[in-house]
């Protein structure tokens, strides 16, 4: 696990990036003593790239990943003037933003390609809330924090531990044990003194997917349209990432069902967080299919 992560203190610059766009916040940067990684979370490392895309002296080595075979340069000129496949390989999940509003207009375009996405199932069932309004995510903060509190507490409880696996399924609860609670674990200490906001990254807008309870295939139905809002979004000059722990918290608290007018029968399916990026990429990353099968 110590070797997942290596760092070239000769060619670091010591800029502080890579731990900005860490998802895990693994890395701590000091303009004097360079970059270093923090035991506790080195197991939280699911090597997306980040730290290596953005790197601007190729000083960070991520078991795994090579600068010469895993990434790309990004394509020149705005995601809009791309060609689709250009413009594809030039998005990355976003999690850092400037501090500034995302406008109306650009939040209602990205709406209305949204409602292109073709549903598996006909009629549409999907419904979104809009959340422009970045007061009401930091209200919302404290009551995630609080439920992922007690989601974690009753992990370590081992007949809450049975009641969550029986009630999430072997799938999603592979996802929780491995992942979730790890990652909450680890973040609750700076949640709760509010020094970082690691579920929903202080962004400026967001838009929640949700569904009745008792529609047909409503996932797939919102998978695909998540897809047409990351392109939308991407297309328009705006970051954004999906964030799973948002349904997850909304589901389980009333006061966040109010808060973002989820109503009762419904069921949070996805989230978006969307804003103005707040550092540039200098790579993309070659992702490769664990096989592709020709007939």
């Amino acid at each position: 696990m110590t070797n997942l992560i290596s760092i070239n203190n000769e060619t670091c610059k010591r800029c502080g990036l890579c731990g900005e766009v860490c998802p895990n916040l693994i890395m701590e940067v000091d303009r004097e003593t360079g970059v270093t990684l923090r035991a506790d979370r080195l197991e939280l490392c699911f090597q997306c790239g980040h730290c290596m895309a953005i790197c601007p002296s190729q000083a960070i080595q991520v078991a795994g990943l090579s600068y010469e075979t895993d990434f790309i340069d990004l394509p020149k000129g705005k995601a809009a003037d791309l060609p689709f496949v250009e413009m594809v390989k030039s998005r990355r999940a976003i999690r850092a933003y400037n501090d500034q509003p995302v406008e109306k207009e650009v939040l209602e375009k990205i709406v209305e390609a949204i409602t292109f996405a073709p549903p598996s199932i006909t009629p549409v069932k999907i419904e979104l809330t809009v959340v422009q309004d970045a007061e009401t995510m930091r209200k919302a903060l404290p009551e995630m924090i609080n439920s992922f509190d007690r989601f974690v507490k009753a992990m370590n409880n081992p007949v809450g531990r049975l009641f969550i696996r029986f009630a999430s399924g072997a799938d999603e609860f592979r996802v929780i044990e491995h992942h979730v609670i790890p990652m909450m674990r680890s973040h609750m200490p700076e949640l709760k003194q509010g020094l970082k906001d690691t579920i929903m990254r202080n962004a400026p807008a967001m838009i929640i997917f949700h569904a009745h309870r008792k529609a047909d295939n409503y996932e797939t139905d919102v998978d695909i349209a998540m897809t047409y809002g990351l392109l939308a979004a991407h297309s328009l000059g705006l970051g954004c990432s999906p964030i799973d722990l948002v349904p997850n918290a909304i589901d389980r608290n009333q006061t966040l069902r109010e808060l973002f007018m989820i109503p009762d029968e419904n069921i949070p399916i996805a989230a978006l967080i969307l804003g103005y990026p707040k550092y540039r990429y200098r790579r993309g990353i070659k992702r490769e299919f664990k096989s592709v099968n020709w007939i």
